[in-house]
């Protein structure tokens, strides 16, 4: 299974990144001496996690009409598959250098490939992301009612609420598991008081406020539905009027509940039916999307795709934005760059708090100056 990762990922290093020598797509190496019960923690979650991800499946089936035996029974064989994989695994972590969280997404994602499972979130990413869609033209317009100050603290703490829909979570997947929704905006009232577990939102509002507008952001986006809808839009609308060009990073293939490039580009079709900002800054070029290269929901910078390699380079990127808990702390969440970097996410995963000293539903917002 390991020796075909390389169908799921691109072969070209992010140009910003520095400091390869340490450099690990996983923040956490689970092989480590010392590391069993982190180890056993995130195996277990992943076979705990992989029938709900089977049930996802049927639905979207049923909805495209594949036949339901056949589906069926290739759903049986890709859980005998990931289980005997997560068996062998277990037994064998203590022999390897190093092994992360990425490495049993590249494993779980090469299983679906294997038994021609397509995407099994599909239909879950379609109902969230139009249910989000009729939120966002009132959003837009209270944004376009605040003045800078005010603006640049609610879109942030839209990206976090907007965060909450992650069906690769456990405490979160089980809110949307037939279709349900949550309220944005009381989601977004629910959200911990500051400081946050990472709190760098001074440092940010003060660039933002006070110095240079960014010649071009990449801003590598997590989740569809409201993730994408109702936080990672009006962030980059919000960049877009301050003068910002504007690349957006999605998944080159399906992932969980993760946007791809297909139905990023859909979505922002249908907002160019009511909102001028978006539909100008994608007609001028100052709106772009990309595939990452990426087919998991943690990304590997060293292993992206040659097409985002070269924009960033054309553009001058000056930002690199990651959130969403598996690109901004999961992974990357020590990555250096060359530029100013802005991670961001809600920890929804007890794994993923204890990494990085929290708790549940505590907030990530890391800021760094270039190097830093």
């Amino acid at each position: 299974m390991e020796a075909t990762y390389e169908m799921l990922h691109g072969d070209t290093v992010f140009p910003l990144l520095t400091q390869l020598d340490g450099y690990q797509g996983s923040t956490w190496n689970l092989a480590k001496d010392g590391e069993e019960e982190k180890c056993a923690y995130w195996i277990q979650l992943f076979r705990d996690h992989f029938p709900s991800l089977i049930e996802q499946s049927k639905r979207e089936a049923a909805d495209a009409k594949r036949n339901k035996a056949a589906h069926e029974k290739k759903c049986d064989q890709a859980t005998a598959a990931f289980m005997t994989y997560l068996d062998e695994l277990e037994a064998s972590m203590a022999g390897k250098n190093y092994h992360g969280v990425l490495d049993i997404c590249y494993a779980r994602e090469q299983v679906l490939k294997n038994f021609e499972i397509p995407d099994p979130y599909r239909l879950a990413k379609h109902e969230q992301t139009q249910s989000a869609l009729e939120t966002l033209p009132s959003l837009l317009k209270e944004h376009d009612q605040l003045d800078e100050e005010t603006l640049t603290y609610e879109i942030i703490r839209g990206v976090f609420a907007g965060n909450i829909f992650d069906m690769g979570a456990t405490k979160t997947s089980s809110m949307f598991a037939d279709g349900g929704s949550v309220c944005f905006h009381e989601t977004k009232d629910q959200l911990k008081d500051r400081p946050w577990l990472v709190d760098d939102f001074n440092a940010w509002s003060k660039r933002m406020l006070e110095g240079d507008v960014h010649k071009a952001a990449i801003v590598f986006v997590d989740n569809a539905g409201p993730d994408i809808t109702l936080g990672m839009i009006p962030f980059c609308r919000y960049l877009l009027q301050r003068g910002t060009k504007v690349i957006i990073a999605a998944n080159s293939g399906p992932s969980l509940n993760d946007v791809i490039v297909d139905e990023l580009e859909d979505l922002l079709d249908q907002i160019c039916d009511f909102d001028s900002v978006i539909c100008e800054a994608i007609e001028e070029g100052q709106l772009q999307v990309v595939g990452s290269g990426n087919v998991a929901p943690l990304i590997d910078l060293t292993k992206i795709s040659s097409e985002l390699a070269d924009i960033v380079e054309q553009e001058q990127v000056d930002l690199v934005v990651l959130e969403g808990m598996g690109r901004a702390v999961e992974s990357n969440y020590d990555a250096r760059f060359n530029c100013e970097s802005l991670k961001i996410a809600m920890l929804k995963d007890k794994g993923s708090a204890d990494g990085v000293g929290g708790t549940l539903y505590d907030l990530v917002m890391r800021y760094r100056q270039a190097g830093e």
